[in-house]
């Protein structure tokens, strides 16, 4: 994967966090898209891209992650019950074209962290996927669009 460099203004969001193990993934992050469509729907609020999704694991064999899943809004919108409002940094990131299904992904990452060690550059924070496809209307994986986007420190 080609690793691009830009930098990104600060982009406010609305997420649904939890702590999901990998098994529960596809159904969790289906519900929390649903949940912040309806919110910024009735808020009057924008959807400013595709749906995303920040992971952190929780153990070594990555078997479950503190996951924020939603989207890019136009507008800071307040959260309201599971939909929260956050920011996504400002700043330097390093970003990837995954094309091909989730499994596959781990490349990608590796490739991203290759190049911020060979440009001595050092991760910030966790990095987040935006999801071009969407599987229920694209169910071939092998076209799935996913850009991975990790901010970093020179």
């Amino acid at each position: 994967s080609d690793v691009t460099v830009r930098t990104l203004a600060a982009q406010p969001t609305l997420v649904v966090r939890g702590k999901v193990a990998v098994d529960d993934m596809p159904a969790w992050l289906c519900r929390s898209y649903v949940a912040v469509e309806r919110l910024a729907a009735d808020a009057g609020t924008q959807l400013a891209g595709p749906p995303f999704a920040r992971y952190r694991p929780l153990d070594s064999e990555f078997r479950e992650f503190e996951v924020e899943a939603g989207f890019a809004v136009a507008d800071e919108t307040e959260g309201e019950g599971d939909v929260e409002a956050l920011m996504l940094p400002a700043g330097p990131v390093a970003a990837a074209w995954h094309i091909g299904p989730y499994e596959t992904m781990a490349a990608t990452y590796e490739a991203v962290m290759a190049f911020l060690a060979e440009n001595r550059a050092e991760a910030l924070g966790a990095p987040w996927e935006v999801y071009h496809s969407d599987p229920v209307t694209q169910p071939d994986p092998t076209t799935w669009r996913t850009e991975i986007i990790q901010p970093f420190i020179a």
